[in-house]
């Protein structure tokens, strides 16, 4: 049974510490889905869409999503990291050069996150939804 959709988070970053119950799984880059589970004491930090462009691509985010099965419920505690009302997003001087250009234009995270969340940007697959809204032209 599906817990939380497949996803790439639309947040800077996120730190997951969960119950032992597993249910996490990450896709890899060939589309296999993989279950991960946290040793005790351990924390999982997510990349998201906008550590991403500022990284200017040195950060990946990873699609994931929640599965549940078996009787056990399931309990996760998540930090998120959420830029404030204003932020531009843009990747940083130091990490654009000749071999590694930019990859996205700067742009507004309220605007990136309204466009994520809207009729139009819900029927773009989740991995794609940042290069659309903020891509550069060739």
């Amino acid at each position: 049974m599906q817990g939380l959709h497949a996803h790439i988070d639309k947040l800077l970053s996120t730190i997951i510490c969960d119950d032992q119950v597993s249910g996490l799984e990450f896709q890899t880059k060939d589309g296999q889905w993989i279950k991960f589970s946290l040793s005790p004491n351990s924390f999982v930090f997510i990349v998201g869409d906008p550590l991403m462009a500022w990284s200017n691509g040195r950060m990946h985010p990873v699609n994931h999503r929640v599965m549940m099965c078996g009787e056990n419920e399931r309990y996760t505690l998540g930090a998120f990291a959420v830029p404030v009302e204003g932020t531009i997003i843009k990747a940083s001087k130091e990490l654009v050069d000749e071999e590694h250009p930019q990859i996205l234009k700067d742009f507004d995270y309220m605007e990136f996150s309204d466009f994520s969340y809207s009729a139009e940007g819900r029927v773009i697959d989740s991995a794609k939804q940042v290069f659309v809204f903020a891509g550069l032209s060739t």
